[in-house]
């Protein structure tokens, strides 16, 4: 065996004690080796996508391997040629990698007849320890000098593609190294839970034990409340996506569920949807002036305020019933000041229509058309939000309720607590 085979089979032997699985052999003659190089970048970057129609930016911290190659001919290291070897990157421009190729020329030159394999990692290396950005561009450039050492499947028209590309390869990364460390559960405090048995939500990136997760959406679905899925984290309330909702229950009978309540909510919330009442289908509504609606599933015409069948221009039931009833009400206010009643009657009859007076002085209803629920504030700003139908509003603008229980409140309002 001449010296320079014994110093090359050393040097393989220790470059595969180094980087382990990262090396790989090409030949049987131990002469021909491929090096996966992993970047260690010391934080995360900026990456670029500049093209003709816009700008795009992310942040990643991940870059695939750059592939090394390297073939020792049979006068190295004591030749002054040094081994062959080529640059490999699908996301590295060729012009690039001629530069490194230089670079790599200029460390043999300064170690001519010396093992160099090695010196050419770190070197690579160390030339993305501190990157700050990558930058895509489908613009074409011009190289007039090609280095076939330089193998790069970058190219302009597929720089769309590569940024994504790198963005996924980047989330892969953070999710494996996710499952192999351990992490805390704010919900349930457990400071020692695998990230096999935590799962990350995709839009805020927080994290929460598998066995909270699953109890939290099951509780929302048994209740009816899946409008409410958000994220747990009370400073965030991003919606969870239903690809989350579906692992973290992991119960096709209870997702089917889910959906159902999800569609349901999303129809209630739209003006022009009511639900029949024959079969429970959702039924699109047009003219917004007639109250007419139509089941395309049942041909059931009925009317949208009471659903009821349908009645032409006639009032609702329900709306004549509360005509008659104010009208009531009224006669009785009428009645009750022509009546002699003792003092203690007088204040029995004025506290039940103060009660409800109150009720309706501190509360305003929901703009919402299809809600209406009687909201109350009783601190902070005027920015309101609607707990039944996630209707924001401003609490001055708001409908108010103006009855005659609201005025005889006004009136006898100050003395309501004298009565008790």
């Amino acid at each position: 065996m001449t010296n320079d085979k014994q110093q090359q089979e050393e040097e393989l032997l220790i470059l595969k004690s180094i980087l382990g699985d990262a090396i790989t052999d090409l030949s049987n003659e131990n002469d021909q080796f491929e090096i996966d190089i992993e970047f260690q970048l010391s934080r995360p970057f900026h990456l670029r996508l500049i093209d003709n129609a816009n700008q795009l930016s992310t942040v990643i911290q991940h870059l695939p391997p750059l592939i090394l190659t390297i073939h020792f001919h049979d006068q190295y290291p004591s030749s002054i040629h040094s081994p062959t070897f080529v640059l490999s990157s699908c996301y590295l421009s060729r012009t690039y990698l001629e530069n490194m190729c230089r670079k790599l020329d200029e460390i043999w030159e300064q170690n001519l007849s010396q093992p160099i394999i090695f010196q050419w990692i770190e070197c690579l290396k160390e030339e993305f320890s501190s990157v700050n950005e990558l930058c895509l561009t489908n613009l074409e450039t011009n190289n007039e000098n090609d280095d076939p050492r330089a193998m790069s499947s970058y190219e302009p028209d597929r720089a769309t593609r590569i940024y994504q590309q790198l963005i996924e390869y980047n989330q892969e990364i953070e999710n494996e190294k996710f499952l192999h460390e351990y992490h805390e559960c704010p919900i349930c405090m457990s400071n020692d839970i695998s990230g096999r048995d935590m799962i990350r939500l995709h839009k805020c990136h927080h994290t929460f034990c598998r066995a909270c997760l699953h109890d939290y959406a099951q509780m929302h679905i048994n209740t009816g409340s899946v409008e409410w899925l958000l994220c747990p984290d009370t400073q965030c309330q991003l919606a969870l996506l239903p690809s989350e909702i579906k692992i973290i229950i992991n119960n096709n009978e209870l997702y089917d569920k889910y959906e159902r309540l999800l569609l349901q909510k999303t129809l209630e919330q739209m003006l022009d949807i009511v639900w029949c009442p024959r079969c429970q289908q959702a039924v699109l509504t047009g003219n917004e002036n007639d109250n007419l609606a139509l089941c395309d599933q049942c041909r059931f015409a009925f009317c949208k305020k009471c659903k009821k069948t349908y009645h032409s221009q006639t009032l609702c039931a329900m709306e004549q019933e509360l005509i008659e009833l104010k009208e009531k009400r009224r006669k009785a206010l009428l009645k009750w000041r022509g009546l002699k009643l003792t003092e203690d009657d007088e204040k029995n009859l004025l506290r039940e229509f103060l009660a409800v007076a109150r009720i309706e002085n501190s509360t305003r209803l929901c703009p919402n058309s299809l809600c209406q629920v009687p909201i109350e504030k009783n601190e902070g700003c005027d920015h309101m939000f609607c707990v039944r139908c996630r209707t924001n509003f401003n609490w001055s603008e708001a409908k108010d309720q103006t009855t005659e229980a609201k005025a005889l409140f006004e009136q006898y309002g100050n003395d309501l607590d004298k009565l008790n």
